[in-house]
């Protein structure tokens, strides 16, 4: 019920949601100053959520700054949340990713660099997806591809949001790995919430941001005055972030 809740709370988050609301408030309202004054929000919300330049501007003060490979220690696991794979897409004879893929991608990177000794995968089936294999069995599989030993690799294919990950992640190290070193990686824009709650579980841990959504914060032409629907993600991805963290400190999960 809470993951279905969840959902319906990051509908209502979504920019583009507001923007619809107040135009079509601005169509089937009666009175002409309400109609005015909610198509000219309208308007406004669209000029300020579309434009690239005030988007990665804020979501660079939202993600950690990157961590410089060569500055980490050896850590004993990985652990990486799962989020970055197409659950619904076939057919079912290779793995799909999303653009947060370098939560894996970079995981692979620092094991084959002797950074992470083994990788602790967690994630289920999401929202409406295949019954078909769980997310952390889908990453198994790329990693398996890669050239990852399958006994370097652990799975956790029941969490189906980032509070259950980091409670069964948290499980998982207390009974096989205890007191080790952990390295915590998944995308940047998730690694406020992803870390909360791993530290709720009592776990000390290092973190590995990947998966970046921002550039460097140039203002050029483009980006200062050229609409973009990427714009609108990245405020998308904050607001979730924010309904995230404050769902989650509600229902004491922080």
């Amino acid at each position: 019920m809470f993951f279905v809740l969840s959902k319906i709370l990051a509908f209502f988050v979504r920019p583009l949601v507001w923007i619809i609301f107040c135009f079509l408030g601005s169509y089937f309202f009666r009175r002409p100053k309400l109609k005015k004054g909610l198509f000219w929000t309208g308007m406004l919300l669209l000029i300020v959520f579309s434009n690239q330049y005030i988007s990665n501007r804020v979501m660079l003060w939202w993600e950690p700054e990157p961590v410089l490979i060569e500055t980490l220690g050896q850590y004993d696991v990985g652990i990486v949340f799962s989020g970055v794979t197409k659950g619904s897409k076939t057919p079912d004879d290779r793995v799909y990713f999303n653009q947060d893929a370098d939560r894996i991608t970079h995981t692979l990177q620092l094991y084959n660099e002797g950074k992470i000794k083994r990788i602790l995968v967690t994630g289920g089936l999401g929202f409406q997806q295949r019954k078909v294999s769980a997310a952390a069995e889908r990453l198994r599989d790329f990693l398996l591809m890669a050239g990852v030993p399958e006994e370097d690799i652990i799975v956790e294919p029941d969490a189906v949001n980032t509070y259950e990950n980091a409670v069964n992640a948290a499980r998982i190290l207390n009974k096989q790995f205890p007191g080790q070193k952990y390295l915590l990686i998944t995308s940047a824009f998730h690694m406020k919430r992803s870390s909360l709650c791993l530290k709720a579980q009592g776990i000390s841990f290092d973190t590995f941001p990947a998966g970046y959504r921002t550039d460097r914060p140039t203002p050029k032409f483009d980006d200062l005055f050229i609409p973009r629907a990427t714009a609108i993600d990245r405020w998308e991805l904050i607001f979730k972030e924010i309904a995230g963290l404050a769902t989650y400190r509600v229902m004491g999960y922080l």
